[in-house]
């Protein structure tokens, strides 16, 4: 009998072809979650590897047991696959040690060669056109960027004299990041796409020389100085916000020499990823699960490699995110205990880690603003140690953004408006990577109304609304602004303003900013020389507060606001000195009244009520 008659009477091809279709089926499932961030690459290259020994292992189980019936396995057959098993697993260990090895060997080079990736180098963009007649607008491109990018203090960026000598350079990428001592180098190209121009960018590892991120962007040609400066923005911003992550990547490697530690805390960052995701989409469940998936893989890195402290820091971030998001008091409080808990033992091994300090500070202000103590000195305190550990963190390291920022939000709370926007400038500067950036253009915007930089508030404002269209705040800020000199009252504007606010506010949050947005519509009236309408609109607004959507009662400044702007000094003085009923303390003798109620100075109601000291602001 012929092989051929063999092979099919043993049914070797439909065994061989099960086989590679449910191979190919797996290999796709694992490239997914290696793309994903779930696995790490030598998961596939094993998974690779086991399907490919599985082919010649998969053939003999069908020479031996592919004709019907039952067929004992024999030696011979026991044999061969047992080589095969062996065979399989020697190359599994090879590529282990491979990947583990080249882990270890990258990172040694990066750091012998003093490859920081906060060291960038941008190379002169390539002109792709027919005739080089893009080629000015392809060194436009690189020195903004150069320009936009050197403004970041933490990042060090190589001046455009010094990436000029490999302009058009036939140099190898890795070759010149070596020479130029780089970490990250950008390099980029300019092309004609019809009325349009395409411009590519890609973030490049300078030890390797690969690419590790890559983005284009279609822009109209017509005017190519808008061209040069819409592009270089938000080529700068992606670049930041990309170069953040792989910097961090790098810091963690650095941190540990456990390749599988690192490989845990990588696997859970995915997780909290996924975790932030789940937030935004109101699916709490699965976010729920997500964390704590994140938290049980990070406790299994912490055991890995017991002197690293990150993996116990990021654990401490996640308690106090789940905190953040928990729907119980109960929760809030056990969740921060346990975030506190993480934060002090990092502490007790490093004493001065500023992630440990400023997660610390953190969750105690975040204590003293949600759960103050009813005890007065308990609860100075509590905001003193949480200053105090913030300050530490700074000190510590000037870079950290969100310490900064967090400390803006509390300055704001003791009512040194100064303080709190220096903090946010510096939050503003040192965020590198614009992880931060929503947050910190809020609080330069409130603090430079509060303090009558009226210039500054519309720039960081307009600059959140061009950057986070879709973040409700910046709309509202565009209303403030109109019931300030800072604008002029534009009524028609406002109602808009208004609209676009409820669609893009988050549903938790409605209620309170359908309110807060009307009362800033009837400002505006008021600004306008409408008062009935203001006050019609103003009623509408109070009608829908309670204390359920604002338990703080913060929005009595609001409406106090409008009635000094609707010069009824009387109703104004009646909801600030009910405010102040509500949160004692809150007006003090320490310092100048604030512009938001200069106009109520020389009310007798208003100096009792504050004497000589300072009026809290509505913004």
């Amino acid at each position: 009998m012929g092989l051929w008659a063999s092979l099919r009477r043993r049914r070797i091809f439909p065994f061989l072809g099960a086989y590679i279709a449910a191979g190919f089926l797996a290999l796709e499932g694992v490239d997914q979650l290696v793309g994903n961030g779930l696995l790490p690459l030598v998961a596939y290259q094993l998974v690779l590897v086991i399907y490919l020994f599985g082919l010649p292992a998969t053939a003999i189980l069908a020479w031996f047991h592919g004709e019907k019936g039952a067929q004992k396995p024999g030696a011979v057959e026991i044999w061969v696959q047992l080589v095969i098993v062996v065979a399989a697993l020697a190359v599994c260990g090879k590529v282990v040690k491979d990947y583990l090895e080249t882990a270890r060997t990258g990172l040694a080079e990066a750091e012998a060669a003093g490859m920081d990736a906060r060291r960038v180098a941008v190379l002169y963009f390539e002109d792709l056109s027919r005739d080089g007649e893009l080629a000015y607008v392809a060194d436009g491109l690189t020195e903004t960027l150069i320009e936009r990018l050197s403004q970041v203090r933490a990042l060090d960026v190589i001046s455009r004299n010094g990436v000029a000598p490999f302009r058009a350079s036939e140099i190898s990428r890795d070759s010149i990041a070596r020479a130029l001592e780089v970490g990250s180098l950008i390099a980029g190209s300019v092309e004609r796409s019809g009325d349009k121009l395409r411009v590519t960018v890609r973030l490049v590892d300078g030890v390797s020389g690969a690419d590790f991120q890559r983005q284009s962007f279609e822009v109209p040609a017509a005017d190519l100085l808008v061209v040069r400066d819409s592009v270089g923005a938000e080529v700068a911003v992606f670049l930041r916000e990309r170069l953040g992550e792989e910097v961090r990547l790098r810091e963690r490697r650095a941190q540990t020499s456990s390749a599988e530690a690192w490989g845990f805390v990588q696997r859970a960052e995915r997780f909290r990823k996924d975790a932030e995701e789940f937030v935004q989409q109101d699916d709490m469940d699965a976010a729920y699960s997500a964390f704590d998936r994140a938290d049980s893989i990070l406790a299994v890195a912490e055991a890995v490699d017991r002197e690293w402290v990150e993996p116990t820091v990021l654990r401490g971030q996640i308690a106090y995110r789940r905190a953040r998001i928990s729907e119980s008091d109960d929760d809030y409080l056990r969740l921060t205990d346990i975030g506190l808990d993480h934060a002090v033992r990092v502490l007790e091994m490093e004493q001065n880690n500023p992630d440990a300090l400023e997660l610390r500070g953190t969750l105690r202000y975040a204590t003293w603003v949600f759960f103050r103590p009813p005890d007065p000195a308990e609860a100075d305190r509590l905001l003193e140690s949480a200053q105090a550990d913030l300050e530490a963190a700074t000190r510590a390291d000037p870079t950290l953004a969100s310490a900064h920022s967090t400390l803006s939000h509390l300055y704001y709370q003791v009512e040194d408006v100064p303080a709190a926007v220096l903090a946010a400038r510096r939050a503003y500067e040192e965020d590198a990577y614009l992880a931060l950036a929503d947050q910190v253009l809020w609080r330069l915007y409130n603090g430079s109304i509060d303090i009558e930089q009226f210039a500054q508030a519309v720039r960081w404002c307009d600059e959140g609304e061009r950057r986070f269209p879709d973040n409700y705040r910046f709309t509202l800020c565009k209303l403030i602004l109109m019931t300030t000199p800072a604008e002029a009252a534009d009524v028609d504007r406002a109602w808009e303003l208004l609209a676009r606010l409820q669609e893009v506010t988050p549903e938790s949050l409605l209620e309170y900013e359908q309110a807060d947005g009307l009362i800033q519509v009837a400002g505006v009236l008021a600004r306008a020389g409408l008062p009935d309408s203001a006050r019609s609109v103003l009623g509408r607004a109070h009608a829908m507060i309670d204390t359920e959507i604002d338990p703080t009662e913060f929005l009595l400044l609001q409406e106090a606001y409008v009635f000094v702007l609707l010069r009824d000094y009387e109703a104004a003085v009646d909801l600030l000195e009910r405010y102040s009923l509500a949160n004692p303390g809150h007006f003090d003798s320490s310092g100048a009244t604030s512009w938001w109620w200069r106009d109520l100075q020389g009310h007798p109601g208003y100096q009792a009520l504050v004497g000589t000291g300072t009026g809290a602001s509505p913004s």
